[in-house]
């Protein structure tokens, strides 16, 4: 259930719908005179209602909250905790077996006071992916209504109706490491497990928890589906710690001044330039959430601020959310570290760690590197080279977009890139793009772009972008892709393809 507090159902709908399908990353118009920033309803993340038991105004046409053939009786309370607990001196944590083994206990100290909400099983510290379809109905079951859009949602804890995800096997290897393997439900379905499992290695250092983690996808749905907005992980701390605070300035570890953003109730994507975001009690301490090489995270404040226990519906709330592509045959590895402290603490921690890179260094030998599309898609995770159609999946649609993640380079760092690729094409142009931090999506206009010669034999070639001579290539660059050209796309375009084996600051 995920319950917002006070927070109406349309509010919640809005922005997990918006969020959840990456709308902000859609291809602006061509006439789109300015930049601006994405409203509340691009955003997307954590799941919940308002538990008025109301239709909800964005229920599908010719459906209501309640769903046939899903129970029309309120999700049972959550099963009794079964714990495995962790200790080092300093910090003390707990998993919950009947919880998926998610994180549901979090403390400074042995006899602090918990700070991770537990009031149903959407909540806790846990990971949660997304993929299609739109709506996901295996075998006819219906999601909730209220979380139809979710498609394909693994929840490591649980699902909707306070069904805990199946823990495979656990281990307690020493007072402070552990291992958990998980068969997620899927949250908006009725005892539903996914075609996946999550395993999580979680050790104590000091003030920090390191988690590793890996899911590893098994879908008999061999669609690859859009790239979607992940939870990396979702943390789901108690009322108390309401402010939200991250650097998301233009000079990263240089203690420049931080930027609070409490009482910013809705789900608000944050450029975090320092890759941290933190939630904090009045008297400053609190959790960081540091995740390496990420920028795109969210946070979010549900119910009244200040107040509540772990039970309680009101809660903070904060994930790194980047945009991915998870395939059917997948397995995707990613890292966090969670910090106990005060924002100092916190910052030092992000300080110390390795920087991401400043300039673009990207060879696809065996992962896609957070790379994704928009309107078209690849061939699977690459052996050497990324194979994406270098066209439309949907032909309405104006242009397609092969993307990277979200980065922080100066452009000074940066004035050529080179990308190494093999074109098979009628087009005799393609086009590299840039947003900068102020942008609230890609802009096409000419300051945003250059065009570059290609030849479309299949070859392999290196291009060489020169970027330096560019009026809008200044300042900080947050994300860059390929398109193509305007042209006219010819009936061949679904089988043109792109073979793309780098993209780099130096010749390969």
């Amino acid at each position: 259930m995920k319950q917002w507090g006070s927070l109406s159902g349309l509010a919640v709908c809005v922005m997990m719908i918006g969020y959840l399908t990456g709308c902000s990353d859609e291809i602006r118009p061509t006439n789109r005179p300015k930049p601006v920033t994405p409203v509340s309803s691009t955003t997307q993340v954590a799941k919940g209602g308002d538990g008025t038991g109301t239709t909800d105004p964005t229920t599908p046409p010719g459906q209501t909250t309640t769903t046939p053939g899903q129970p029309t009786t309120p999700p049972s309370p959550p099963p009794p905790p079964t714990h495995i607990f962790l200790w080092n001196g300093k910090i003390r944590l707990g998993i919950n077996l009947n919880a998926g083994g998610g994180i549901t206990y979090l403390s400074d100290g042995w006899n602090g006071e918990n700070m991770v909400n537990n009031f149903d099983l959407g909540r806790q510290l846990q990971t949660s992916i997304y993929s299609g379809p739109i709506p996901f109905t295996p075998n006819g079951k219906q999601p909730v209504a209220k979380w139809w859009a979710l498609g394909w949602n693994p929840v490591q804890t649980g699902d909707v109706y306070n069904n805990p995800s199946l823990v495979v096997t656990s281990q307690q290897i020493d007072s402070t490491r552990l291992y958990v393997k998980t068969v997620p439900y899927i949250w908006p379905l009725l005892k539903e497990p996914a075609e996946c499992t999550m395993e999580h290695w979680i050790e104590l250092k000091g003030n920090n928890v390191h988690v590793r983690s890996r899911t590893t996808i098994n879908r008999r749905d061999t669609t690859q589906y859009e790239a979607r907005a992940q939870e990396l992980p979702c943390v789901y701390l108690n009322g108390p710690y309401y402010r939200m605070v991250s650097y998301t300035g233009m000079q990263p570890f240089t203690n420049d001044a931080v930027t609070e953003f409490t009482g910013e109730s809705d789900l608000t994507p944050r450029y975090a330039t320092e890759n941290w975001t933190a939630l904090l009690n009045k008297e400053g301490k609190g959790v960081g959430l540091y995740t390496p090489d990420q920028f795109r995270f969210v946070t979010g404040m549900f119910g009244r601020m200040g107040t509540g226990n772990e039970y309680d519906v009101q809660s903070s709330y904060m994930t790194s959310a980047p945009i991915i592509v998870m395939g059917y045959n997948d397995v995707f590895e990613y890292e966090f570290d969670l910090v106990v402290g005060t924002l100092p603490d916190i910052r030092l921690f992000a300080q110390m760690q390795p920087r991401a890179s400043i300039a673009p260094n990207y060879r696809f030998t065996r992962n896609r590197l957070g790379w994704h599309y928009y309107n078209t898609f690849d061939q699977g995770q690459p052996d050497n080279e990324l194979v994406i159609q270098w066209g439309r999946r949907d032909s309405t649609k104006v242009n397609f977009q092969v993307k990277s993640p979200m980065v922080f380079w100066r452009a000074g760092n940066v004035p050529k890139v080179y990308v190494q690729a093999a074109f098979e094409t009628s087009a005799n142009t393609a086009r590299f793009s840039w947003r900068k931090p102020e942008d609230g999506d890609f802009l096409i206009q000419p300051e945003r772009y250059v065009d570059f010669p290609i030849t479309g034999d299949g070859e392999m070639r290196v291009y060489e972008i020169d970027l330096g001579s560019r009026a809008g290539w200044s300042g900080v660059v947050s994300q860059v892709a390929l398109e193509a050209s305007p042209r006219s796309f010819s009936s061949a375009e679904r089988r043109e393809v792109l073979k793309l084996r780098s993209v780099t600051v130096s010749r390969p």
